[in-house]
């Protein structure tokens, strides 16, 4: 079986993500041409969750969503987000080295997404462009953990080893304004972040809003027009997750996340493993920077 993944990553008060949208590479060019048809409806050239702030690009997201949620039963397609924090233990050090690091994450979230599939699947990796990543060493990564054979033991038999986990045929970096697919990754990226970082607003803005009727009325919490629009995204994404249980959590752990990886929309927020679990560093540091 073949396979595609398009992935973008987003940045919001010192939280970073990288999202990956993926599916069977057998209909791309007819999905693409959906993708597409979207965006010109919505007068939208090129969807960036940045640009998230008025009613055009609501409407937007949430017809991109829509087409999502149904290539998950028509194309299994999936969606996998890995979130981390620049301050925690992992990440607040001397001379963190931001691109290695971005590597190391993009291989944490595709060694497992892409092992999701089918063994012997072939992929085709295509991240946006933008990021100084060393995608040579990345690729050599994952195809070599890709090539790593299960040993199976039978209580009856003698044991044996699976065969091969997946193999990557195509790995470049592309332009997101090209690549519509890269467009929703980049809605998933952005949109796992706002929730993490606008979650207490969020709720706020739902009680205000619910049609439930209270004898303690709230007031309207202190947000900007972006922010009202977002939240519209998020409750729709998270009411259509609920409706199609489909697993994600917003409300337990105050922002997007799966407790289940095997889902389909999979949100995981990465942290620290262990002590010795740090972010690489540098191997040159001007004197000046010291």
């Amino acid at each position: 079986m073949q396979y595609v993944s398009f992935a973008d990553e987003s940045y919001l008060d010192g939280f970073k993500s990288i999202a990956a949208f993926s599916l069977k590479s057998d209909n791309l060019s007819q999905i693409n041409l959906e993708f597409n048809a979207l965006l010109s409806e919505s007068n939208v050239r090129e969807f960036k969750w940045q640009k998230l702030k008025d009613a055009k690009y609501r409407f937007c997201a949430e017809k991109l969503i829509d087409i999502v949620w149904k290539l998950i039963n028509t194309d299994e397609a999936r969606v996998d987000v890995i979130m981390w924090d620049i301050n925690d233990s992992r990440h607040k050090i001397k001379h963190r080295d931001d691109s290695a690091n971005y590597g190391r994450m993009f291989y944490h979230l595709h060694k497992y997404s892409l092992k999701r599939r089918p063994e012997s699947s072939t992929w085709k990796l295509y991240p946006d462009e933008g990021v100084s990543v060393d995608w040579d060493t990345v690729n050599e990564c994952l195809s070599a953990h890709g090539q790593q054979r299960n040993c199976i033991s039978l209580p009856l038999f003698e044991s044996y080893f699976s065969g091969t986990h997946y193999t990557i045929a195509d790995f470049q970096e592309v332009k997101s304004h090209k690549e519509p697919c890269c467009q929703v990754a980049d809605l998933f990226a952005g949109m796992s972040l706002f929730s993490r970082t606008n979650y207490d607003v969020y709720e706020k803005w739902c009680d205000f809003t619910s049609p439930i009727l209270s004898l303690f009325p709230n007031e309207k919490p202190k947000m900007t027009n972006a922010q009202n629009e977002r939240f519209l995204v998020l409750q729709y994404f998270d009411e259509g997750c609920k409706t199609r249980n489909l697993g994600v959590s917003l409300k337990k752990n105050r922002c997007l996340q799966t407790p289940n990886p095997k889902n389909p929309i999979n949100f995981w927020f990465y942290r620290p493993q262990h002590e010795m679990d740090k972010a690489p560093t540098k191997k040159k540091v001007n004197s000046d920077m010291i």
